[in-house]
This record gives structure tokens, C-alpha cells and sequence, in this order.
């Protein structure tokens, strides 16, 4: 239906791709931009079909828009993530909306990161200040694109921000994705499906959605199973414990909020040390660090190469470390109770293997971060 309807509507858009800005003349209202814009017709047939959703858009202000253009929405309704807003209807329309917009004008986006939209409705998020997405630059010429839930990537603004009354417009060329919980954001390409199932034996899933502005510290699925031994000796006491000490609550670790020496009380109630050595690696105890800034419902996730051990002895990792070592006994023969209470976790030297995985942000090469240092992009 809505594709019937978006080619219909499309044929009677407006062409004028800059209404509003010469000098004189009056800058349009949000509804009146996306209705005379090019390129914004099947946005536009998705307001007029939901006008509660539409007039509580339209009279907002200090706002930033990330609109999706018609080949973003054709695109998206081609993927399983369109049978979401068919079922959730206008609820749904809205909430997603409330994601695309920024809170702030934000004229000239040059630098990388999180950015809180106007999506705060606790069926979608359970953040204090409203769910975020994230301004970086891309792979293509340092351009500037936004990341959002299920790695998903919303390629890049198109071009110099389209001026309204209330704040401005950027194009962009894909949909964003509303963050579901852990368990969805951190399977599939991150690796995180052993930690996700581990909570769920242990029955913590629950407290663990119920949580706000959490931030969890994933072990990657390797990780996990290197010690599987050691961590199936433990008493299901124990292994709850083992798994709250990865989880920080009323804290939003982002990337460039976890500087070298900070200490951050978990849930299980002991305290975890972040770590930047020389080599700016990031460590977690002794986990080296993989991928930050994962949004998720409650809060953010950030990927860690091992499993972290709240009876461990903590040293700084060396220098020139570039991955972490297990906290726990690995191997035949692991699983003692006093073996595990011994572990000292220490990042040693790294090996040069010639598959090294860099850090990534999200989807996001920490080459891409460092190399957009370098650049300003003035939209």
C-alpha cells in the first residue's frame, strides 16, 4: 500500500531543493519542507497518512531532522525491519521519527560522537536523557554518517543542512534503527551471543533489561569459550556474580568518556580499572577493548576480548599491548575453584599474527575515528 502510495505522491512533489533560503523570504515550517522538498515524498505520504504523528513533529523547535530520502524508505521497505512499523502503526511512526531528530540545532557536524535524539518513550529506551545515534566519518572521502541500533549504519547526510523554521534538515540515505536490548544488539556480528546466553541460564536477563543508563562490557565469543571450563566449575552463585561484575549501572561508558585510570563500580558491587596504554590500546582490567559505542535500549555496549574475573589481581597492561589475556584458567584441566581465585590479569606484549582486528566503534574501523581527526568537514 504505502509504496502505491509514495509513487503517486512522489509524482506530485515540489522540485525546490533549498525553499526558504534567499534572502527575504520566510523559512517554511518542517511540514511545509519535507511536502515541497524533492527527494522527501515517501516521507511526506508516511506524515499525511499519520497526522496525530505529523502535527507533533510540526511544531518543534532547536531541532536537528536526519530525514530519510525516498530511496532510504525504498530500501528500508524492502528489509525485515519495515514489518515493525506495519504492525506498530502510528506508535511506532512516532517513536522511529522521534529517533530521526536531534535534540539541538547542529549546523556544521565535524566531529565523532553520540548524539541525543528526542526518543525517550520507555517502550523504546530506558535512558535518562533520550536514546543516541552517532556522527562519524565513513570510509567514502570522510564523510559524515550516523550509526544507530542492530549495526546498522545510516550512510551519509547529504550535503549542506536544509534550514526551517524550527532548526535544520540533513538528508540522509538510509533508515535508522531504534536499539532493542543486549541480547539483540550484541549477536550476530559482534560475537556476544555466549555472554547473552549466560545471562539468560543465570536469570538475569530481566534485571539486566530493567536496568537505566547501563553500560556492559561484553566478552566476545571466543573469549567466553576459552574459559568455558573454568566457568562451568563455578557455583551458579558465583557465576552471577562473575557476570554483574560486566555490568556498570548510571554510567554511559562512552568511548571518549573512559580515559586511562578511571574505575567504575559494577553491579556485582566491585570495581573495574579502564586502562590506555602507549600504544592506545583500551583495556578493561586486563580484556582488551574491540568495540565501543554499541547502542542498546538501556544503554551502551562495548565488546571486550575476555571474560572478566572480579577475584583477579589487576595490573596495567604493558606498553606495547595490543590484546588482552584471560582472567581465568583456560584449557583441559581449568576449573578449579583455587585456580580461579589466583588469576593475576596482565596485558602482555602482543604478537604480530598479520590478523590483528583493530578497535572498532560500532561497525565503525578505529582508523576511520583517528583519520577523521584529521579532517573538518563543514557541512
Amino acid at each position: 500500500m504505502f509504496r502505491k502510495i509514495g509513487a503517486l505522491s512522489a509524482l506530485a512533489t515540489a522540485t525546490a531543493a533549498a525553499i526558504g533560503t534567499q534572502e527575504g523570504q520566510a523559512l517554511p515550517t518542517l511540514v511545509d519542507l519535507v511536502n515541497q522538498t524533492h527527494g522527501f515524498s515517501y516521507l511526506n505520504t508516511y506524515l499525511e497518512m499519520f497526522p496525530e504523528v505529523r502535527d507533533s513533529v510540526a511544531s518543534l523547535t532547536n531541532i536537528t531532522v536526519l530525514a530519510p530520502s525516498d530511496t532510504a524508505i525504498w530500501k528500508f521497505i524492502e528489509t525485515p525491519r519495515y514489518a515493525e512499523l506495519e504492525e506498530g502503526g502510528a506508535d511506532y511512526l512516532q517513536a522511529l521519527l522521534s529517533y530521526h531528530i536531534l535534540n539541538g540545532v547542529h549546523d556544521n557536524i565535524s566531529e565523532y560522537g553520540p548524539l541525543t535524539t528526542l526518543l525517550s518513550s520507555p517502550k523504546y529506551t530506558n535512558t535518562t536523557a533520550g536514546q543516541v545515534v552517532f556522527a562519524y566519518y565513513n570510509d567514502h572521502g570522510f564523510e559524515v554518517a550516523i550509526a544507530s541500533g542492530n549495526d546498522s549504519v545510516a550512510g551519509t547526510l547529504g550535503g549542506k543542512p536544509i534550514p526551517f523554521q524550527g532548526g535544520v534538515v540533513y538528508p540522509i540515505n538510509d533508515v535508522l534503527t531504534i536499539p532493542g536490548p543486549l541480547s539483540k544488539e550484541v549477536s550476530g556480528s559482534f560475537n556476544g551471543t555466549s555472554f547473552v546466553n549466560a545471562l539468560d541460564k543465570s536469570g538475569l536477563t530481566g534485571e539486566i533489561n530493567d536496568l537505566k543508563d547501563a553500560t556492559f562490557f561484553v566478552p566476545k565469543n571466543a573469549g567466553f569459550e576459552s574459559v568455558s571450563q573454568s566457568l562451568s566449575a563455578l557455583s551458579p552463585e558465583a557465576l552471577a556474580a562473575v557476570l554483574k561484575y560486566h555490568v556498570v549501572p548510571d554510567f554511559l561508558g562512552y568511548y571518549d568518556s573512559l580515559e586511562n585510570g578511571t574505575t567504575l563500580t559494577t553491579l556485582q558491587g566491585q570495581k573495574l580499572t579502564i586502562f590506555v596504554n602507549e600504544a592506545e590500546e583500551m583495556f578493561v582490567n586486563g580484556a582488551g577493548v574491540n568495540i565501543v559505542n554499541i547502542p542498546v535500549a538501556n544503554g551502551i555496549a562495548i565488546v571486550i576480548d575476555n571474560v572478566l574475573n572480579p577475584e583477579a589481581t589487576v595490573k596495567p597492561p604493558t606498553k606495547d599491548a595490543e590484546d588482552g589475556v584471560a582472567a581465568f584458567p583456560t584449557g583441559q584441566g581449568a576449573g578449579t575453584s583455587e585456580g580461579i581465585t589466583s588469576t593475576t590479569t596482565e596485558a602482555a606484549a602482543a604478537t604480530y599474527t598479520g590478523a590483528a582486528n583493530p578497535l572498532s566503534i560500532g561497525a565503525i574501523s578505529l582508523y576511520t575515528l583517528v583519520g577523521a581527526a584529521m579532517f573538518t568537514i563543514a557541512l
